[in-house]
């Protein structure tokens, strides 16, 4: 029955349903300026009514419910786009700084030292015997190898430096999964009584988005509710809560599962991203992450560790560390092949292998073919010349016995002056299977002044034997590793040369005067010669140094450009999400002061009801007097 106490009542509902309302608005001023703040909105709705004669009587308002105004399809774009942005920002910021190793456009770094160093064989080629172009050509080849090494040792940093990025991303990420998890328990219990958590799940959007920033997730959180009596943005998520990364289950509502930071393969000094699963047993997860600056870190350093070569087969700046292998290993080879042409009085490789293999076994880059090996006298007349068959499916020991085979090289029919006769060569084995190849002077012939030289039947069509092996060397750094790797960082100046210059040659033959040796290096520039990539022993690319060099930088630039376009798409693409999620979830000052104003109304107009209802009721308590 309605009476003078139900207005009394009414009254009070409408003071405390705009008091609820006020305290709302004002929450969402205070936190105008906070980013990971979504504005809330009381849900306001009439007390069950009194069911009277007439007709019903209503008993003032309520607060039904005080929610966010949150869309869940615009924020998971949100999160998609702000991963996709981390990852293409931090690309065009590494690869800015792998691009500033390569100053070629300011005449510095390997091109120009390149240039330099064949400059450098063009004026001593002019006087091979005078020593100041010896010393010349020495500090230029040690200039050109010293940018070669340099530029690999800082890359191998920059590798490095991101190996110990990823594992900091890791710890990180762990951390915003456990407090995820421990989020997900206040939620529900906040949630128990059917409330909403408004500013627990602000908490846990700030860490998904931070979490998106890292590495690419995808979250399930049952199918979003909407509510167009309240607002047609308004898709909120529900209680089911699941978070996975790289298909595996990172968090699950209350519980996260951390992920592991291991070596990335037996002996390794690079890590990679591994799941545990219930059962203890662990994966690499690392080919499954693409996106946000895990997945750039990823895809700069490499993900794929081939445990047989201690090297990843991706990445980006393992790329341009292979092409630098490559470029300097092939350097070296056929710098070496072409050196092996001055007359020595004796040759040893540098190259240990396996002597019970094949040359094709040992993944060498001899080809198929012959070379001549020449014997000079003291006055540099060729008295022996021999033709050596070269073929990929024959061990080292057996080219070597071809030095031993009774031919009769000058064809006189005279004994003792051939090749068999003047020269041993051999294998070194050191007793494990392992060996050099060498190649001297008999005894009889080590007094006589006699000298020996390699060279290629076919220039055009190398063997390249000398040169792989390293048995007169300019170069040094090819003598370890699988094929070609690390020829980089070890390229230098043969130590002999680098104690003495005057030791460089600069002739072919043994005569005062004689410059067919440094012509050849100096040509050595202009011709094609074949480069290798991986462990493979089939040249991947037949080219100049000039070109091959010139490719690579190119390609550098080429990723390098790309990623600023990309980083450029994403930006745009994000700042357009950021305005859509802005509209609909960001505090609007103008909005909230106006309803600030409104609901301080209709607080006042409540306090009204009171103040006359209670000079009502004072009214009847003067009559009953």
């Amino acid at each position: 029955m309605s009476t003078i106490f139900n207005a009394l009542n009414i009254g009070y509902t409408g003071l405390k349903t705009s008091q609820v309302a006020i305290d709302t608005t004002s929450h969402n001023i205070s936190n105008a300026e906070n980013p990971d703040y979504t504005r809330q909105r009381t849900v306001i709705a009439p007390q069950t009514p009194l069911n009277t004669t007439p007709g019903d009587v209503g008993l003032g308002s309520q607060i039904t419910e005080i929610v966010r105004v949150h869309d869940e399809f615009v924020y998971k774009r949100l999160k998609e786009a702000s991963n996709d942005k981390e990852y293409n920002q931090y690309r065009q910021d590494k690869l800015d700084e792998i691009s500033s190793y390569f100053p070629e456009i300011d005449k510095n770094g390997i091109y120009n030292g390149m240039q330099e160093y064949f400059n450098a064989w063009n004026d001593f080629s002019k006087n091979t015997d005078d020593s100041s172009l010896k010393v010349n050509l020495a500090e230029s080849t040690k200039t050109f190898t010293s940018y070669i090494s340099d530029t690999y040792e800082q890359l191998e940093s920059v590798q490095a430096s991101l190996d110990e990025e990823l594992k900091l991303a890791v710890d990180e990420i762990n951390r915003l999964g456990k407090e995820i998890a421990d989020i997900n328990k206040e939620i529900n219990r906040n949630e128990a009584a059917g409330n909403h958590a408004n500013d627990l799940r602000d908490q846990r959007d700030k860490l998904e988005l931070a979490l998106s920033k890292l590495v690419d997730i995808s979250v399930s959180k049952d199918d979003p509710t909407s509510d167009m009596t309240v607002d047609r943005n308004l898709f909120e998520s529900g209680d089911d809560y699941h978070l996975n990364i790289g298909g595996s289950s990172f968090v699950d509502g209350g519980t996260y599962h951390p992920i592991k930071f291991e070596p990335a393969g037996a002996g390794s000094k690079y890590g990679s991203i591994y799941y545990e699963q219930q059962d203890g047993k662990t994966f690499d997860i690392s080919d499954f992450i693409h996106g946000g600056k895990v997945g750039a870190i990823l895809s700069l350093r490499g993900k794929s560790y081939d445990e047989n070569i201690g090297k990843f087969t991706d990445g980006d700046i393992q790329k341009v560390l292979d092409q630098l292998d490559s470029f300097a290993a092939s350097m070296i080879v056929e710098t070496n092949n072409l050196y092996a042409g001055h007359a020595t009085t004796e040759m040893e490789g540098n190259y240990t292998f396996r002597t019970s293999q094949t040359i094709g076994d040992q993944q060498l880059p001899i080809k198929d073919g012959s070379f001549q090996v020449k014997v000079y006298d003291i006055d540099g007349n060729v008295v022996a010349q021999r033709e050596i068959g070269v073929s990929r499916d024959e061990t080292l020991g057996e080219i070597a016995d071809k030095f031993a085979e009774d031919i009769d090289d000058n064809e006189d029919n005279v004994n003792g002056n051939d090749i068999d006769d003047i020269l041993n060569a051999q294998v070194k084995d050191d007793g494990n299977g392992n060996g050099v190849f060498r190649i001297d002077l008999t005894d009889e012939y080590k007094d006589k002044g006699y000298t020996f030289a390699i060279e290629e039947t076919d220039p055009q069509n190398p063997t390249d034997f000398a040169g792989a092996l390293g048995l007169s060397r300019f170069f040094d750094g090819w003598d370890e590793g699988t094929f070609y790797q690390g020829a980089a960082k070890r390229i230098s100046l043969s130590s002999e040369l680098d104690n003495n210059p005057t030791l460089i040659g600069g002739n072919a033959t043994p005569v005062a005067g004689d410059n067919q040796l440094a012509n050849r290096m100096v040509q050595l520039q202009y011709d094609k010669v074949d480069f290798y990539m991986g462990d493979k022993s089939e040249p991947f690319s037949h080219e100049t140094f000039d070109s091959f060099f010139r490719a690579s930088v190119t390609d550098i630039a080429n990723v390098t450009a790309a990623a600023h376009t990309q980083n450029d798409s994403s930006e745009a693409l994000l700042n357009s999400v950021v305005q859509e999620f802005d509209s609909i979830s960001k505090v609007d000052i103008d909005e909230e002061l106006t309803n600030l104003m409104k609901y301080q109304t209709g607080y006042s107009a409540a306090a009204k009801v009171i103040t006359t209802v209670d000079q009502m009721i004072q009214t009847l308590l003067n009559i009953k007097q």
